[in-house]
């Protein structure tokens, strides 16, 4: 499938959820496209659990961070999460992390945990996460090293639609007064995880939803 192919494909169903689009935004070419390797992501999703746990059982703390060393994970925390690992949360900070599961969500069907990735319109449950990943500070290297990846189509399709959701929902932001049939929350957050897996930046603290 060509860009614009793809474009027009997306375009069509925006239409049909009554969702606006523009018809200039970039087109996102897939032999430019960079995808992470499965393992990558796999620890990622477990690094964005274990923060969530900690988020909910703070006194785990410590036990979770040499948890995670032990099983070579520490090194792809990323700085400020290394930060939020060692503090005491605010709850706006709590509020944060807990929506990260969207992303997670994302990520799993990355890796094939997650067969089909539904609109962004309902929250997923965090029992359904839990069943797609390793138990509570069980071995993962089985985990992370038989993490197998989707297509580089399937991962550009999915960045082009994000993309364009979330230029929908800023523009009704902006101009109201439709109001759009997913949820603004979900999508911020696969923005993030999508920009991540495609290396819009290396470091997942620095990625932006620009595009």
């Amino acid at each position: 499938m060509t860009p614009a192919e793809r474009k027009s494909r997306i375009e069509k169903l925006l239409t049909s959820l009554n969702i606006p689009y523009i018809d200039h935004l970039p087109l996102i070419e897939e032999s430019e496209t960079r995808v992470r390797i499965p393992q990558e992501i796999a620890k990622r999703i477990l690094v964005l659990m274990y923060l969530y746990y900690v988020s909910i059982k703070s006194h785990d703390r410590n036990n979770v961070i040499v948890f995670l060393k032990e099983q070579i994970l520490w090194d792809d925390v990323s700085s400020h999460e290394k930060e939020l690992f060692a503090k005491d949360l605010t709850v706006q900070e709590q509020i944060n992390i807990s929506w990260r599961k969207e992303a997670i969500w994302l990520l799993l069907w990355a890796i094939n945990k997650v067969d089909i990735l539904e609109l962004p319109v309902e929250q997923v449950s965090i029992s359904e996460i839990f069943e797609r990943i390793p138990g509570f500070m069980e071995d993962t290297k089985e985990y992370v090293e038989s993490a197998t990846g989707r297509t580089i189509p399937e991962i550009v399709d999915l960045a082009d639609l994000t993309y364009r959701l979330h230029w929908a929902i800023r523009h009704t932001e902006l101009n109201g007064p439709l109001a759009l049939n997913v949820n603004s929350s979900i999508v911020q957050e696969r923005h993030n995880a999508i920009n991540w897996l495609t290396y819009y930046e290396d470091d997942w603290d620095e990625i932006r939803t620009d595009r």
